[in-house]
Formats: structure tokens, sequence, C-alpha cells
């Protein structure tokens, strides 16, 4: 090749890379701009080009550059000047002499054939999408979310955007896959995907240029016109996909500025997200839309598991299947395993299985395997990502017993002020390791307080972990306690003395009146059931006599009468392990009161003749003992349940 066609060539593609710095014009508004054809233009930017533009065509297409670029305040990111007269207009003028100094050569000097220019490397439709699942249970109202995602109105210059997010095994590669096979019809350009293994043990999360240079290679760029500088290559990938419908799948991502640079600008393109982070940034100036998942509902969660299992198991243990369902507490990917445990296990009954799970207290690692479908890999990363703090309030919230938690609760267990807790809860929904409920509420899935609590055990010293536990009882001892003497707890005093609330402990409520007392009661009354039964099985006899005495005053009120046998139950055995009369005999005394109101007075006898014993030691009688509990007529009715004295 001559000088001067050497000359032409490098002016076009140095025109070609200031375009792919800036990201635009797209082909077709850059000729309408220049007044040139789109193939014209396509050839000049290719170097395809035997003769010189015109200088109208060069100038307008650098102004039309500079343009575009500063319209988006990116002209300081540019490594080639849109300086038209100091250096593109010389430029030219260079290029232009080469062509006069070669049309001036003698006709006799000889030359020396030039080989055709190269065709082009014509851009393949990818197809990069993984193989979809073979079902999808209960995510109908997701699945619509996502359609809603294409229907939306997209700015020009903008792509549409969709973030699945959701806790470790929730199924957010599973419903993005499902529905990008579904919808793959929608992007005749192809499809591309990429794990940027934001979640992956096995090395740190992908890079963006790492990215990019993939996705070029699979848009058929070849190797030798990929950009040098990561900043070019990206301008040439949104380029690509810039007048194009593509489907792009970022699976696994880690953080925002991990798929910032992976934006299409093309309006045609939609991008779907799948991340345990919430994306908060791309939602707040990106315009993305955000889908999150929850752990399945009980009918799709064994609609998932029958699927695994096979109808004709399913049929024939019937039990083992709730049982199972119960233990996943609906997390698919848990479900999932337990069937395949299952099938890989054809000889032991799924009733055997789910009583193993059951027994064994939610052990994620039971189900270990294959590192893609660990669960306690899964939960793993999300803790790994966390500050030294926020984990440590995550192993802490392992030790409480029921699913949903307070911020006053949890800031009581780690012995925080409520602003800090806070923030530590924040930062674990951000990780998704607890869901927030609203209202100062979090939540905690069954086999991630698991992971914690297995995570307390191994890390945190015994004598922490027990205070801890005292502090979290005693946050609830109080606060029932508060709430309580709202309402009217009788005429019987507590006859186990009240122990002031360790340092570190927050209680609530605010209760200013009955109603509001109730209120309070109301929304915890489940987890105030199942604290008093972890106080008195882990040892902790006068939390589980207090609460169960603050309890019983708002079920009095609240007509829960199964729960006042349930509750005096507790408190009769936290009576007898601290050895006191007086709280074993009024124990007694409420037990058959709440057995008479149940009818249910098969063993209210023996309590009836306990109560009295103490009782008659003392100067009492049988009547005074027995007034306000058992006159009713359901207990008259029995003959026996008035004896005389």
């Amino acid at each position: 090749m001559d000088l001067a066609l050497q000359s032409l060539e490098q002016l076009c593609l140095d025109l070609r890379q200031l375009r792919l710095q800036a990201g635009g014009p797209s082909l077709r508004d850059l000729a309408d701009r220049v007044g040139i054809s789109k193939s014209q233009l396509g050839s000049i930017l290719s170097g395809q080009v035997r003769r010189l533009p015109d200088w109208d065509v060069v100038k307008g297409l650098v102004e039309a550059v500079r343009q575009y670029s500063a319209d988006r305040g990116q002209l300081g990111q540019l490594s080639l000047t849109t300086g038209v007269e100091e250096f593109w207009r010389p430029r030219y003028a260079a290029v232009e002499h080469a062509f006069s100094y070669r049309q001036i050569q003698p006709a006799e000097t000889p030359r020396i054939p030039e080989p055709a220019p190269p065709e082009p490397h014509p851009l393949v439709v990818p197809h990069q999408l993984p193989p979809a699942v073979s079902h999808i249970s209960g995510r109908s109202a997701e699945l619509a979310a996502l359609d809603a995602v294409i229907a939306q109105d997209v700015p020009a210059g903008r792509a549409a955007i969709a973030v699945v997010g959701g806790m470790a095994g929730v199924g957010k590669t599973a419903l993005a896959v499902h529905w990008a096979h579904k919808v793959a019809g929608r992007f005749p350009d192809g499809q591309l995907y990429v794990n940027l293994r934001g979640c992956d043990q096995d090395g740190p999360p992908m890079s963006p240029d790492a990215v990019v240079r993939d996705f070029l290679t699979a848009l058929g760029v070849p190797a030798g016109q990929i950009p040098a500088t990561e900043a070019a290559r990206i301008a040439l990938y949104r380029s690509l996909l810039y007048d194009r419908r593509m489907l792009v799948v970022l699976d696994n991502a880690h953080a925002v500025e991990q798929v910032r640079p992976l934006l299409p600008a093309g309006s045609g393109c939609l991008v779907l997200v799948t991340s345990r982070s919430r994306m908060a940034g791309l939602i707040a100036a990106d315009g993305a839309r955000s889908v999150m998942l929850d752990v399945l509902a009980g009918d799709a969660a064994g609609d998932l598991l029958a699927r695994g299992l096979g109808a004709h198991r399913v049929a024939a243990e019937p039990r083992a299947v709730r049982d199972v369902v119960e233990w996943c507490g609906g997390l698919p990917l848990a479900l999932v395993l337990v069937a395949a445990l299952a099938l890989t296990h054809p000889g032991v009954a799924l009733d055997a299985l789910a009583v193993r799970l059951l027994d064994g207290g939610h052990d994620p690692y039971a189900l270990a395997g294959d590192p893609a479908t660990d669960l306690g890999a899964a939960f793993s990363w999300s803790y790994r990502t966390l500050t030294q703090r926020a984990a440590g309030l995550f192993r802490l919230l392992g030790l409480h017993p029921a699913r949903e938690v307070s911020v006053a609760a949890a800031a009581s267990l780690a012995a925080l002020p409520l602003t800090e807790a806070t923030r530590r809860l924040s930062e674990l929904s951000e990780a998704a390791l607890v869901t927030e409920r609203g209202s100062g509420w979090y939540a905690l899935h069954g086999l991630v307080g698991a992971y914690a609590g297995g995570l307390a055990v191994h890390t945190d010293p015994e004598d922490a972990r027990r205070a801890a536990t005292v502090r979290l009882l005693d946050h609830y001892v109080h606060s029932a306690r508060a709430a309580a003497t709202l309402l009217d707890p009788g005429d019987d005093p507590d006859p186990v003395p009240l122990a002031p609330p360790a340092a570190g402990v927050t209680t609530e409520p605010r209760c200013t009146d009955r109603s509001s007392a109730m209120a309070w009661f109301d929304e915890r009354r489940p987890v105030l059931h199942t604290v008093l039964h972890h106080a008195i099985g882990a040892g902790f006899a006068a939390h589980a006599w207090h609460l169960a005495w603050s309890l019983d005053a708002y079920l009095a009120h609240g007509g829960h009468r199964p729960d006042r046998l349930d509750i005096w139950q507790v408190a009769l055995r936290a009576a007898e392990r601290l050895d006191d009369p007086d709280a074993r005999t009024l124990a007694r005394r409420r037990l058959v009161g709440a057995s008479v109101r149940l009818d249910r007075t098969v063993g209210v006898l023996a309590h009836n003749e306990r109560a009295l014993v103490p009782h008659q030691r003392r100067g009492g009688t049988r009547r005074t003992v027995l007034d306000g509990e058992v006159s009713s007529p359901a207990c008259q009715g029995r003959g026996r349940a008035h004896p005389t004295g």
C-alpha cells in the first residue's frame, strides 16, 4: 500500500476511534448529520475507501461526535481531540498532500498491485442463555412484573433494566433464565449472558472490562480489532448494541459498579440483573425496576418438591412432605436439595428423612454436596461480605428463637444503641441475610438463622453467648411487664421478684394506655410465645415465669384461652425449677381456671389439691384458694370440683 492510502486509512481509523470513545452517535444519526448514506459512512469508518472524502464530510463527523460527547459531559474522557482547525484540518491536509504527490508521479513508475481491503467481519447473533429449569413454582406475580418492564416506555439513549433480588437460594437465577427464554424471541439480535461471580467462592467477581472483552468476542469482533483501552472497548460494545434489540443477562452481580459499565445505551435493549444486593443505585440513577423474591408459600413449595420427588412418592407420604416443606421454609434451593437427596437414597423413606432433618435442628450442612448447590456455601459468601460489626450481630441473631426480630430486640441482643442496631440490620438486609418487614421488624429465614447460630457457637465464647441471651430475655420480660401493667393484671401480685434488666438492654414499648398495650401484645404474641418456650427449655426459669405472668394479663383480655393453658403449663415448670411455693400455687390455680374454661377437667382436681396444701399450711381455706378460678358452672357440674372442708 502506498503512502497516500496508508495515510487515508489511518485518518479513517482515527475517525472511527473517536466515535467509539464517545459511544455514539449511531451510524444512522451520524450519516443524516453529515449528509451521506449509512453505507458510505460505514466504508469511511472501516477504512475501506480509496478516495479522500470531502473536507466537509470529515469536519461534520468530528463536530457531530464532539456535540454528542459534550451533551453527555464526556469530552474530557476522549483520548483523541475534537479540535477541528488545530488537529483534524492539518491531518486532512497531510493526506490531501499525499494524494496530490501521488498524482504527479511519472506514469512509467512501476506499481505493485495492492491487495483488496479485508471484508468487515459480520456481527453474529449470540444466543448465550444457559438451559432453563424445567419448572417455576409460585412466581406468577414476579414473572408479570418482569413482563411489565418490557412494556414500559424507555427514554431514548437508555436501556430498560430489571433487577431480580433476594436471599441466597431463593431462585433468582432460575427465574431470570426462565423468563429470558420466554421473551428471547422479542430480542432478535441476540441474547448475551454472563455469570458475574458476585457470590463465587472460587475467585473474585468478574471485572466489567473482562465481561466486555467476552461480549465483543461473542458479537463477532476479531481479536485484532478489539480496542486497546478499556474505555474504547466499552464504547465499541455500546456502539454495537446501540441500534440492536438485544437481551443482556448479568447474573450474580456483586455491586452497582460492576454492572453500570455494562449497560447499553440503546433503547431497544433490556438488561436483566440478578443480585443479592438491592442495587439501589441502579434503581435511583438508572431507572431500573426491582423484582424482589421471597420464599415460596406452602402450596408452591409443595408443588416444587412434588415435581422433584414425583407424584407417586408425594401421594404415598403426604405428612413427610409437609414436614420437609416446613423444614425448608419455602426456600427453593433447599427444596431442590431435599428432593435430590431423597432420589439418591431411594431406600430411605421420606418420613425418615424428614425426621432426620427436623431432629438435626435445621443443619444446612446436612445437604452439602455440589458447591453450586451447597446451602452453607451460599450463605457463607453473603456473610463474608459483611463488616466485622454487622457480622457480629448476624451471629447473635442466630441465638434469637423466633424468625422475626425487632430493632429493639436486636439492639438488646448485641448491647447496641438503637441507631447502631438499625445501621447493622440495614447492612444485613442489603446482603440479603435478613428481610426488612417494615415498622422496625426484620425476618430471618430458619435455615439462615441456623447457619448464624452455628457460626456463633464456633466463633463467640460461651459466656458472651449466654450474656447475649440474658439481654434478649430481659428485653422481652421487661417490655412485656411494662405493657402488662396497663392491662390490670389482676389481684395476684407476682410472687417472684423481678430483677432489673442487664446492662445494654433496650426495652419497649412506649405504651400510654390499655389500647396501645393490647396492640403491642397483638403484634408480638407469636414471638413472645416462642421466646417463652425457649426460655424454659434453655434453663432460664425466672425469665419464663415473668414472661408467662405478663402474657396472662394480655391473654385474659384477648380471649386466647388455649394460649392461657399453654403459658401456665410453662409457668408451672418454671415455678417448680425455682422451687417457689407461692409461684407453684398461683400457677396451679391459673391452670385450673384455664382448663375449666376450655372444659378440660381431666387432671384439674390434682392441681386443685396441690394448690390447697401450701395455702392451708398458712391458714387459708379451700374456698379462698379456689374462688374466681373454678366457680364456673362448667366446673360445678362435675360434682367434685368444689370439695368442702
